[in-house]
């Protein structure tokens, strides 16, 4: 595993169309051989400290630096280990390029609190022949992000919004492809 493959490098899934169709099961055939992960620098970002800045990318739990790239690893770090036990002897790719990674300013986060947005594409290609298994398919895993009082309390715990946003993404792979 481990393969990054950039937009700005050729066509991607996204631009073939993306299908809003359910992904089908996922088949006990199928041995995850990499988990390709594409944040586009296409995207808009922001460090602007506002309530929701209008970007497609608000990260803040890093220090400041390429959010691309930070963004590329949380979300290689979630989903790598969580396709890994997927070993069956069909060899296939997950291409997961994302759309939206919106995660809480400062200013948000330690008053109102709102949303993680992470949005992306998945693409599930034959490892060897390339060929789609499952077609582009839009994923939008908006979830509650804690706010005020309830950050603090969950910062004091070890709780950040990186652990919570891997924990969603995790919990994503295992309920969406039941092996």
């Amino acid at each position: 595993m481990g393969n990054v493959t950039r937009a700005d490098r050729g066509e991607t899934d996204i631009d073939r169309g993306v299908s809003a169709a359910p992904l089908p099961a996922f088949s006990n055939d199928w041995g995850v051989a990499a988990v390709n992960i594409t944040v586009p620098r296409s995207l808009s970002v922001s460090e602007a400290h506002g309530l929701k800045p209008r970007a497609d990318i608000v990260w803040r739990e890093d220090a400041p630096g390429d959010r691309y790239v930070q963004v590329e690893a949380i979300m290689r770090g979630a989903l790598e280990p969580a396709f890994a036990r997927f070993q069956g002897s069909v060899p296939v790719e997950m291409n997961i390029e994302v759309t939206r990674f919106h995660a809480l300013t400062e200013r948000a986060r330690y008053t109102v609190g709102g949303q993680h947005e992470i949005e992306f594409v998945v693409t599930v290609r034959h490892a060897e022949t390339g060929e789609v298994l499952s077609a582009p398919r839009s994923v939008d895993l908006t979830f509650r992000a804690l706010g005020g009082r309830q950050a603090v309390e969950a910062e004091q715990q070890g709780i950040t919004q990186r652990s919570r946003i891997t924990e969603h993404l995790v919990a994503w792979v295992a309920t969406e492809f039941r092996a």
